[in-house]
């Protein structure tokens, strides 16, 4: 199902490019309290981060939240949605992914695209942890494709119940979405993602130095360079193409069951909206688009609550249904 849903973005803030930036930038009195932090074992054995906010309380409900490419459970988005559930009583769980921030010394390995098993096991540690029957779940951008794919397998997960997801920009072809990072506005965001990667990659190489891909000299020019150079290889994929296919979660999203809602934008400059054009959908998945909002940007004008942020409001909405 798909639906059209009326945004207003901000007096002078219609454009994708000042939508996203200006979200970025947009200061925030909102910031949640020191968090409860957990380390949970992966599969493999490596470790992850999950960081805890909201009432101690096995009767609430539980969410979870997951960041995109770049993110860790402190990025702005994550931190302005968490306090505010956890001021409706909710009890919240901000996912650090795999060797993301604070977690790269857990974890040779790092996040990716096609990460599901981990996240599936995050999110059954979460469950056993809260002993709720079943959580909702929002992610991000990147973190969004993972938790698409996830719910496409999730009878591989028997002890996982998934009341609710949500999943904002989720890049679900990645192959097109690097294409066209690359080539609209002047490869802007491209480079953007790649001087944050370029971080994280020297922080590894201290903790990792005898990992073969810590070095790439000359460093990538484009994010599917990376990913062939970096990503790809260490994560065990023959290079770029054969981890875009294998992680692209948009021919498999007819197989959802869960309760899923997507938000999109059709002027986001980081995921082209033509890649949901096509795109077959459960009868369980409803696709929310919106004529303007950027990429996870949706700066609105004054909202009832006295603030901005058009799209924690529709995230927490639709997570608070179930």
């Amino acid at each position: 199902m798909k639906n059209n849903l009326d945004f207003q973005p901000q007096w002078g803030l219609r454009g994708p490019n000042r939508q996203t930036i200006f979200a970025a930038l947009w200061p925030s009195c909102i910031h949640p309290p020191t968090p409860r932090r957990h380390i949970v074992t992966l599969h493999d054995g490596e470790q992850a981060l999950v960081f805890e906010n909201g009432p101690a309380d096995p009767t609430l409900p539980a969410v979870a939240l997951v960041h995109g490419l770049g993110g860790t459970y402190a990025s702005p988005y994550m931190q302005r949605i968490s306090t505010k559930l956890a001021r409706l009583g909710i009890r919240v769980f901000r996912v650090n992914l795999r060797g993301c921030g604070t977690g790269v010394p857990l974890a040779r390995k790092t996040a990716h695209a096609g990460c599901s098993r981990d996240l599936a096991d995050i999110l059954s540690w979460i469950q056993q942890q809260t002993k709720q029957p079943q959580i909702a779940v929002a992610a991000f951008s990147l973190g969004g494709n993972i938790l698409l794919k996830m719910l496409t397998e999730i009878q591989q997960f028997p002890s996982l119940n998934i009341s609710r997801a949500v999943a904002v920009a989720p890049p679900i072809d990645l192959a097109v979405s690097c294409r066209e990072i690359s080539i609209r506005h002047r490869g802007f965001y491209d480079r953007s993602f790649l001087r944050g990667l370029r971080k994280d990659l020297k922080k590894r190489a201290l903790y990792y130095p005898d990992c073969p891909w810590n070095t790439l000299k000359p460093f990538p020019r484009t994010l599917r360079e990376f990913d062939d150079r970096f990503t790809a290889p260490l994560n065990g994929f023959k290079g770029a193409d054969d981890y875009y296919q294998k992680c692209s979660s948009k021919e498999c999203l007819h197989q959802i069951r869960t309760p899923t809602t997507i938000l999109i934008a059709k002027d986001d400059p980081v995921v082209p909206v033509d890649c949901f054009n096509d795109v077959s959908l459960s009868n369980t998945t409803t696709l929310m688009q919106t004529t303007h909002g950027g990429h996870l940007g949706y700066l609105s004008r004054r909202l009832p609550d006295g603030s901005y942020r058009w799209m924690d409001a529709k995230v927490i909405e639709w997570l608070r249904s179930f």
